[in-house]
């Protein structure tokens, strides 16, 4: 049987990336699993393809787009001396500056709902599911924003993929949409004591999903939900709100404003203990 284009690609890329039992490891899967999908006699799932595509430094598009296409594509970007994942390059030498940064992260694994106002619908309060994860040494999470509230609007549902980092004194988090790509953010969380890590804050700064691509920057507040979750009930419960929905807590609602005090003097995060004064 003909190679499947995938196939190709992998075997393509899996040669540029060094040893198989090397990829294996760093990818946290069986190595015959991995030799399966080389051969094409499984298919990675959903999630695991992200993860390789992650991994690579390609999008899925790309990696099931035709062998001879993709392989310009390997051909030019190597031609350009830019390594397959830079922004992967980039994460390993932050942590090779807190090494720490993965177990400091440990306490922060489980679901959350993000809170902000985002800036095409000033009015409403925008609450999103998001996962974080420890994986092969890194902290990942993915983001879900339900926009079906929005009846015009073509996309509803957007889905991120970002890194979280600990820097010892803060928790960083970038994070790309995963369809396009085009909308990128960083957020800056203010860690709570260890015994109150039910509630983050900080501010978020990217590029909005809205028709004119606003560069925005908000009052963000991350709500823990634990790491055991009925998946379905906390997805129904994604999306956006009126900015005086009972759903929405009065203290968070407070949290997220988006205004400049006085004693401030700049856009500045706010410790969750003076969300209400």
């Amino acid at each position: 049987m003909e190679p499947s284009d995938l196939q190709k690609n992998l075997r393509l890329l899996t040669s540029y990336a060094g040893s198989i039992a090397d990829i294996c490891r760093r990818l946290d899967v069986n190595r015959q699993q991995f030799h399966r999908y080389l051969n094409g006699s499984a298919r990675p799932s959903v999630r695991r393809m992200q993860r390789i595509c992650d991994f690579f430094g390609v999008e899925e598009s790309e990696i099931l787009m035709d062998h001879a296409q993709f392989r310009e594509i390997i051909a030019i970007r190597r031609r350009s001396g830019a390594p397959v994942d830079p922004l992967g390059t980039f994460i390993a030498g932050l942590h090779r500056i807190n090494p720490r940064s993965t177990r400091q992260l440990e306490v922060y694994l489980g679901f959350y709902y993000t809170y902000f106002r985002p800036v095409e619908f000033p009015d409403l309060v925008l609450r999103s599911l998001i996962s974080v994860f420890a994986r092969a040494g890194f902290v990942y999470c993915k983001t879900i924003e339900n926009y079906s509230a929005i009846k015009r609007r073509s996309r509803r549902i957007l889905k991120y993929t970002g890194i979280l980092y600990h820097t010892g004194e803060r928790i960083i988090v970038h994070e790309r949409e995963a369809h396009v790509g085009q909308m990128m953010w960083t957020t800056v969380l203010l860690p709570p004591r260890p015994d109150q890590t039910s509630v983050m804050s900080g501010l978020t700064l990217g590029i909005s999903s809205g028709i004119g691509r606003d560069v925005a920057c908000y009052r963000v507040i991350w709500e823990a939900l634990g790491d055991q979750v009925d998946l379905r009930a906390a997805l129904a419960g994604a999306g956006l709100y009126d900015l005086n929905s009972p759903v929405i807590p009065q203290d968070i609602r407070a949290a997220i404003s988006n205004d400049v005090a006085d004693r401030e003097g700049a856009f500045v995060a706010r410790p969750w203990v003076n969300a209400l004064k």
